[in-house]
C-alpha cells in the first residue's frame, strides 16, 4: 500500500489505482470482533475468501495498512490483547475461532513492526520481548543464538529474519 501510495502522486489515473486497492482491502475486514481482514480476494466472482488465516499473512495486510496510517484501532486493541495474553496463534477462522494454536516467532516479530510503525514503543517493546524468549541460549546447542526449537535443532529462517529486520525498527 505503501508504493502504490507513493505512485498515487503521479496522476488521476494512478491516484484511482490506489483509491480502488485501498477500498478493495478495507471491504475485507472481518468486523470488530475479530479485526482483521479476509485472506482472499477472487477476481472474477468478486468475492472475498472465506479459507482460514494465515496469521503471518493477516497481519502483513495490517502491517501495510499500519503504513499508511489506515490501520483500525480494533486492530491495535485485538493485537494488544493477543500480546498481553501471549496468545498470537498461527491461524484462525474467518470469524475468529482459533483453528492452529501453534505460535510463531515471526508472528509476534510482525506484530513488533506493526506497533513501531503505530508509534507505540511500549507495545513494539513487549512483542520483541516475546520474539526473544525464543532465542536459543544454551550454548551447546547446534542453533546456538538462533530463534528455534532445541529439541529438534529446527530453526526457521522466516522468523530469524523477521526478527532482525524488526530489531532495527
Amino acid at each position: 500500500m505503501a508504493t502504490l501510495k507513493y505512485f498515487e502522486s503521479v496522476s488521476k489515473k494512478e491516484r484511482g489505482y490506489y483509491r480502488e486497492q485501498l477500498k478493495l482491502v478495507e471491504k475485507g475486514y472481518l468486523g470488530d470482533i475479530f479485526p482483521l481482514y479476509a485472506p482472499s480476494y477472487n477476481w472474477k466472482t468478486n468475492q472475498y475468501g472465506t479459507k482460514n488465516l494465515n496469521t503471518s499473512e493477516a497481519l502483513i495486510t495490517v502491517l501495510h495498512l499500519a503504513e499508511i496510517g489506515k490501520m483500525k484501532p480494533e486492530t491495535v486493541s485485538w493485537l494488544k490483547m493477543q500480546i498481553d495474553n501471549k496468545k498470537l496463534y498461527n491461524s484462525y477462522t474467518t470469524a475468529g475461532a482459533i483453528e492452529d494454536h501453534d505460535q510463531s516467532t515471526g508472528n509476534y516479530a510482525i506484530a513488533a513492526m506493526i506497533f513501531a510503525r503505530n508509534g507505540d514503543r511500549k507495545y513494539y517493546q513487549k512483542a520483541m520481548n516475546l520474539v526473544w524468549d525464543d532465542q536459543v541460549r544454551n550454548k551447546n546447542s547446534k542453533i546456538y543464538g538462533a530463534l528455534g526449537d532445541t529439541k529438534d535443532n529446527d530453526a526457521y529462517s522466516f522468523n530469524n529474519l523477521l526478527a532482525l529486520l524488526t530489531s532495527q525498527y
